[in-house]
This record gives structure tokens, sequence and C-alpha cells, in this order.
């Protein structure tokens, strides 16, 4: 038997020949040598053929397929349970890795055995990549206000408990690009089948769980080319969904599990927040039907008096509305 590789590169794709084809060929580029990739065919049609993009590597890579598609999160699962390396990476397939990602990658988790997951820092290319570079920057600059955390060395950040709060508020595309140990994420638990924001989920978990640290320098190559599906604009209510099912979930573990008992008033807070913007969300789509409800689950998770404006808005407006009706000439 061959000996196992110190890190397996995990790459799910789908119906994406071209973009995965160049997301293979950023591994093979790497500066760091000792690595496999597995790679998931996950229900493409026709299947991935791996043919001429092995080139000399073929011992270095390994193809799995879905029959049928079952979506990201379980193929990077599928990819993970098969994984023979101690860490494990993950590459989106119309995503590049630079050239030495892995190698910053082990260097940060070799100098800091304590740390599980080391969070990459995220580059953008394509047609939207001014825009997609300017919102990860603010984003970045909000969480490491409020995650705290310690300089390791230039480029390398240590965090604490204050991440899991920071990560309840944005979960910007570095902390969705983990490289972990396997003991760790086999503890942390795999990636959420059925979540849509199943990175955002996935990150949080492990911020709870584990110690975490980050490195700055972009070495995630973020594709920008409206080929993303939930990343689109149009879904917005799903992702409001999403948040509410991840902090909900959440505040139910600090119930069951007392060690992370401390933090229930902070996953309480994130949840009593994520109803509250579906409310506004439902109000500023003329929705008013439905603000009441998600207003109303909001205050059952935390009690906020500032929060009942949204309700006078909503009464103002309906008051409004029936006034104009009432003015109205009849016909």
């Amino acid at each position: 038997m061959p000996l196992s590789p110190r890190i397996s590169v995990v790459i799910p794709t789908h119906n994406r020949p071209e973009l995965f084809a160049e997301a293979l060929q950023s591994v093979m580029q790497q500066t760091a040598s000792d690595w496999e990739a597995i790679i998931v065919d996950d229900g493409s049609t026709p299947p991935v053929s791996l043919g001429s993009l092995a080139e000399n590597m073929a011992e270095k890579l390994r193809l799995l397929r879905h029959t049928s598609p079952k979506g990201g999160p379980a193929a990077k699962n599928t990819g993970a349970q098969a994984a023979r390396g101690d860490i494990i990476a993950f590459l989106d397939d119309d995503d590049l890795y630079a050239p030495a990602y892995l190698e910053r990658a082990l260097h940060v988790l070799d100098r800091y055995p304590q740390v599980d997951v080391v969070f990459m820092g995220v580059s953008w290319f394509g047609a939207n990549a001014r825009w997609g570079e300017e919102a990860y920057r603010q984003a970045m600059q909000k969480i490491l206000q409020e995650a705290g955390g310690s300089e390791a060395e230039p480029g390398v950040t240590l965090f604490g408990d204050a991440l899991v709060g920071a990560l309840l508020n944005r979960v910007p595309m570095a902390f969705q690009r983990p490289v972990v140990r396997r003991r760790a994420f086999e503890a942390i638990g795999g990636y959420r089948v059925g979540c849509l924001l199943w990175d955002c989920d996935w990150a949080t978990r492990a911020a709870l769980q584990v110690p975490t640290a980050l490195l700055i320098e972009g070495v995630y190559r973020q594709r920008a080319d409206n080929q993303g599906f939930s990343s689109k604009p149009d879904r917005q209510l799903e992702h409001l969904l999403s948040g509410i099912e991840i902090r909900d979930m959440l505040l139910q573990t600090m119930a069951t599990q007392p060690q992370y008992k401390h933090k229930s008033g902070l996953f309480r807070e994130a949840a009593a927040k994520s109803w509250f913007n579906l409310a506004y969300y439902y109000y500023k789509s003329g929705r008013p039907e439905k603000v009441l409800a998600a207003w109303w689950q909001s205050q059952k998770r935390q009690v906020k008096v500032g929060r009942t404006k949204l309700l006078i808005r909503l009464l103002l407006s309906a008051l409004w509305r029936g006034r104009g009706q009432a003015q109205r000439p009849q016909a």
C-alpha cells in the first residue's frame, strides 16, 4: 500500500468540466508535493473523466462518484470520509489555489500544533472581482475587530472564544475556506446537508468547538463571474431563512450541551436578530401579513423594546393606506 499523503484536497464537481479542469490544474501546480486530490463527481452528465487532466500524476488522484446529484455539502463529506491525509483541504470546482496554498496552510498547522482549523484568506478574480474584493475587505475588517484574536506572526491570527460571536454576525469568505486536521473534522462533524449556508454553519461550529487561526494572505482564489448559484441576489429570502435555521439549531445545542451553556445568551441574541431581520425584509417587500409572525419569533428568543419600532411603522403604514382608500371618490 502506498504511504498516506500529508494532506487530502477534496474537490466536488458537477457539470462544469472546463472550470473543474482549471481547479485541478491549480492543485497540480502546488509548491507542496505531499498531497492527494479526491475528486467527487456529484452526478455529472456525462460523468467526469480525468483523461489527460491526470498527466503523470495519476497516483495522486482519486475519483469518486455520486450516481445522482446530492449537493455540495454531501459531496464534500464524501471526499472527507475517503481522505487518507491527516489534514483535509477543500476546493470548489470554480475556484483556484494559489501555488503556495497548501504550503502556507501546512506552515500554520505545523508551527501552531494547538490549532485545529486554519481559515484561508481569499483574493478575487473574474468580471465581478472588484465588487467581491471590496465587500470582502469590509466584512473582514469588521469581523477582525469583533473577534479580537492575537497576531502570532505577520499575517497569522490565532482566535479565542470571541470568534464565535463575530461569526454569528457575518461569515466572510475566508472563514468558508478551511484547512482542518482530520480528527478535528470528525469531532466537529461534516457539512450539514440541506443547509443553504452550509459553509457558514460549519465555520461557526468549528469556532465553537476547536482552536482556530486565520491566514490573512489571499491564497484561495475566488471566482466572481456570476457562475455561483447560492450567492445570487434574488435568493435573499432563502439566505435569511437559512441564517435563522443555523442560529436556532445552535441555540438548541446550547440547551443540550452544558459546556456551552455560558454562551446561550450570545446565541439567543443572534437568533432573535435573525428573526427580526426577516420581519424587516417582509416589511420592506410589502408583505405585512408575515411581519408580525417573524417579529414575534424574535421577541420569543430575546425581548427587546427597540424592535417595537417596526410594528409602529407597520401600523402607521396600514392606517395611512386605510385613510387613503376611505378618501377615494366612489365610482
